[in-house]
């Protein structure tokens, strides 16, 4: 026999890891961030709070929440620090699947905890990836054609990220591959940061310097600056207090072209609310540089057919939005019918109903441009199969642990004396 004192290091490491008191520690811990989040949502918006508690790229091993969730007047101080949502789930996944699954003693009449450990492991584990894997953008289409959104589009544009595209022109028309630089690249650049994007297979490079999450170009004659902000040509970016609706901002930065001679060009402005693209000669080629929203591709083409709305009487709040699509892949057509909480699901895309629009005539009520939410994850479907695994486990559980008092042996009874 050994007493606890004896225990090696690595045993007691194991214990732990896989103890229930970790477990309910970190329990306790996601029921604070989660209580904390929903009331930072108030002040900063649904995504930015998301990324600042729950996403690894943001959040970091600690979190600090706004002390403005107890009072407006101390909004922008900071309370003391939390564990990021993220590293906390990651270390219940890790304490599950020790002291849940493999340090369990096995049995036929464990069979249902085994199975309800595991889909709670599977549900935490789609989360991870839906936070690594999953993107989310908007599709704006309408019911005529030369409106300012296509009838038909085979593309999303992401809500939040932005590209730089750079594409060579000649003779008035674009030509070649549209080279792009994604914003991983630029969007952590604060006051005079600077970084150099090389661009092997143009003849120029890029230099970028101070983004801005929510710009707007401003004439320095109709505002003069007033955090020394850089002036171009008499422009600078004049940074407008980010929107609770993250998707509503419009980022900018500065750049600058870099010869291969070693010649660097004047500095210029990007930015998402003027989509003048600049101008870049080098080597005798001409190019565009311009930034948007990120654009990436869906497999299918989509044309809106009708697009319906209704509002509650005397507010703007929506009642039903409604759209008839027609879903082209291959030269085949399928139409399909899409309403609020009733996407379509299809080869890995859900298309939600997002938001109405009328067109340039104006009208009411009546919409003539649908916006559909596009969001491709590879674990969509994986809660719900969780959800199925947990509810088998339990009903097992419960099962098993019925037949054991049904039938378990009655014991002899004491013979009296």
């Amino acid at each position: 026999m050994s007493s606890s004192g004896s225990k090696s290091i690595p045993l007691r490491i194991l214990n732990f890891f896989s103890g229930l008191g970790l477990a309910t520690v970190l329990l306790v811990i996601l029921m604070i961030l989660t209580w904390v989040a929903t009331l930072e949502q108030v002040l900063y918006g649904l995504h930015a709070t998301l990324e600042k508690y729950f996403t690894p790229k943001a959040s970091g091993l600690f979190v600090f929440p706004d002390a403005g969730i107890i009072s407006e007047g101390l909004t922008g101080k900071k309370l003391p620090p939390l564990p990021g949502g993220y590293w906390v789930c990651a270390l219940l996944v890790l304490n599950l699947t020790l002291g849940g699954i493999i340090r369990m003693r096995k049995g036929w009449n464990k069979i249902g905890i085994l199975m309800s450990h595991f889909g709670i492991i599977f549900m935490i584990v789609a989360g991870g990836v839906a936070q690594l894997k999953e993107e989310r953008g908007v599709m704006m289409l309408s019911e005529t054609e030369g409106s300012a959104f296509p009838k038909t589009a085979d593309y999303a544009q992401a809500f939040t990220e932005t590209t730089v595209e750079i594409t060579e022109v000649k003779d008035g028309k674009l030509v070649g591959p549209v080279h792009f630089v994604k914003d991983v690249y630029y969007r952590d650049l604060e006051g005079a940061d600077r970084r150099v994007v090389r661009l092997p297979k143009l003849p120029f490079d890029l230099e970028f310097q101070g983004y801005v999450q929510n710009a707007k170009p401003m004439a320095a004659t109709a505002m003069a600056p007033t955090r020394n902000e850089p002036i171009v040509d008499g422009w600078y970016l004049f940074g407008r207090e980010p929107n609770k609706e993250t998707e509503m901002d419009t980022p900018g930065v500065h750049a600058r072209v870099l010869g291969r001679d070693g010649k660097n060009g004047d500095g210029f402005l990007l930015a998402v609310e003027s989509h003048a693209p600049y101008t870049v000669t080098a080597d005798g080629r001409t190019f565009t540089v311009s930034i948007d929203k990120r654009v990436w591709p869906v497999p299918f083409q989509v044309r809106l057919e009708d697009a319906r709305s209704e509002y509650h009487p005397n507010t703007t709040r929506p009642k039903v939005f409604e759209s008839d699509i027609v879903r082209i892949e291959d030269g085949r057509e399928s139409k399909v019918f899409i309403e609020m909480n009733e996407p379509m699901r299809y080869a890995g895309y859900t298309f939600f109903q997002r938001t109405m629009m009328n067109g340039p005539s104006g009208g009411a009520k009546e919409a003539t441009i649908s916006g559909f939410e596009v969001v491709r994850n590879p674990a969509d479907k994986w809660p719900e199969y969780s959800i199925y695994v947990v509810g088998l486990g339990l009903c097992v559980h419960f099962l098993t642990k019925l037949w054991g008092f049904l039938f378990r042996k009655k014991s002899n009874p004491v013979p009296q004396a």
